[in-house]
């Protein structure tokens, strides 16, 4: 196993680890008076790329997975969310001149999202949300180690877990004209 390698899996374990802390630790800690101003937690998702060049699109979705932190900020119906993840990320390029093709890349995945809540009753929420995305690949892809996109989507909030569905297009600074489509369902659940 090559040392790359070894220092994936250390820090995917430390990740687990330290959001398996952090429920803990919030699970301990619930405070009712901070339930309407801030909320974080753990927050896994299951993302669907399709890869896509100028002059090539695959119809193929293939799937990958992010792992992360999520924030949440509110302000009456309206709320910040940004979040930190591990992305897994498969692309399905056929190129000889793509070294990732047919591979996986993975990134650290940051966006940083607006919402509004359409559904406010107390142990269930109906949410609407939009912003920018940013990834920087912990390997260098397709020539770029950095994405830019946006994202939206819905989301739903039972109880202290949190559900979203969304889309993503992300585009790379290389000089490749690639962009990728993504799709993901994730869970979370709410610290306070």
């Amino acid at each position: 196993m090559s040392t790359i390698v070894k220092i994936k899996y250390y820090l995917l374990f430390g990740v687990i680890f330290f959001i398996f802390s952090l429920c803990n630790i919030c699970a301990q800690n619930e405070s009712k008076s901070n339930k309407n101003l801030f909320a974080f937690g753990p927050k896994l998702s299951i993302n669907f790329t399709k890869d896509n060049r100028f002059y090539e699109s695959k119809e193929e979705f293939v799937p990958g997975a992010d792992l992360g932190l999520f924030f949440r900020f509110n302000i009456a119906r309206l709320y910040i969310q940004p979040e930190v993840n591990y992305v897994i990320r498969k692309h399905s390029l056929d190129d000889l001149w793509i070294d990732a093709a047919k591979k996986e890349t993975n990134y650290i995945g940051v966006p940083l999202l607006v919402g509004v809540r359409a559904v406010d009753f107390r142990n269930f929420k109906i949410r609407f949300f939009t912003g920018p995305e940013f990834n920087f690949a912990l390997a260098k892809p397709f020539e770029s180690y950095f994405q830019l996109g946006f994202q939206a989507g819905l989301g739903f909030d039972i109880w202290r877990f949190t559900i979203d569905a969304g889309y993503s297009f992300l585009a790379y600074t290389g000089w490749r004209k690639l962009n990728s489509n993504i799709f993901r369902v994730g869970i979370g659940f709410k610290c306070y």
